[in-house]
């Protein structure tokens, strides 16, 4: 038996919405917002990366030790993970890591024993990866496209000024679309709460057979079913003001509010 809960998401944009989809050459667009059917969106891929980046920056805000430049030593399963392989790090993400505000290796299931690789070493999930996924193992969140019920967008024209002239470089002006300010975008977070084949159950740590440390992050400060959803989920997400691109340009700010649904 699967159990789920589902939350509704409402988002309304503040200000014009940039993200980019695949150029249709039918279309007569240069650099088209996203869109499905014919359907515009906020793609799942988007929405999930702003909230990934929501838990993380909440959880070194909560338990990283600014003054001494560390993590918080009775919360080191909590510490976040960049999920990409350590060898696709940039300069600065590398840094962060570094510094101790995130892991040096992204999550994973189950551990390498071979050299270089995790060295012996059981590594725990971190909780972002618990709720969103890690390399080799799902999570417990799925996260929607959001559709909006739109039937036309905006246009506008970009371009690069000549810095001896002050006239528009030839060959620069270039077409691009966007979503208008106040539009509405719809859809239905899933949250899986408990499978019985799995044996996973939310809130809990998972049984895994393979080498593994696991989610051990949820003994470190009595994380349970209720206050995972609330502060890691429904006020993170609802904590979004900004998706997108082009935000130097005054795109981009967003309201959303999340209800849960019965």
């Amino acid at each position: 038996m699967i159990e789920t809960i589902k939350y509704a998401i409402s988002l309304v944009t503040e200000e014009p919405l940039r993200i980019g989809g695949k150029p249709n050459p039918l279309s007569g667009q240069d650099n088209p917002v996203a869109v499905v059917g014919d359907i515009v969106v906020i793609p799942g891929p988007s929405l999930k990366g702003a909230l990934r980046a929501a838990i993380e920056r909440f959880l070194i805000d909560t338990y990283y030790d600014k003054s001494a430049m560390k993590w918080d030593t009775t919360k080191t399963h909590s510490i976040p993970c960049i999920p990409s392989p350590a060898t696709q790090l940039s300069e600065d993400e590398k840094a962060l890591t570094r510094a101790g505000k995130y892991r040096s290796m992204g999550c994973h299931y189950p551990c390498d024993p071979r050299h270089n690789r995790c060295n012996n070493v059981k590594h725990s999930i971190c909780p972002v990866c618990y709720l969103l996924g890690a390399n080799g193992l799902t999570g417990f969140v799925r996260v929607p496209f959001l559709k909006a019920d739109l039937t036309s967008v905006g246009e506008l024209y970009s371009a690069r000024l000549d810095r001896a002239t002050s006239t528009v470089m030839q060959g620069t002006n270039r077409p691009y679309s966007l979503v208008p300010q106040n539009t509405a975008f719809t859809g239905e977070i899933e949250i899986l709460a408990r499978d019985d084949v799995l044996q996973w159950e939310f809130g809990k740590k998972r049984p895994f057979s393979a080498v593994s440390s696991g989610d051990l992050w949820l003994a470190e400060d009595k994380w349970d079913k209720e206050r995972i959803l609330k502060e890691l989920i429904v006020d993170r997400i609802a904590g979004i003001q900004m998706l997108g691109g082009y935000k130097s340009k005054g795109f981009g700010k967003v309201k959303i509010e999340v209800t849960q649904l019965k």
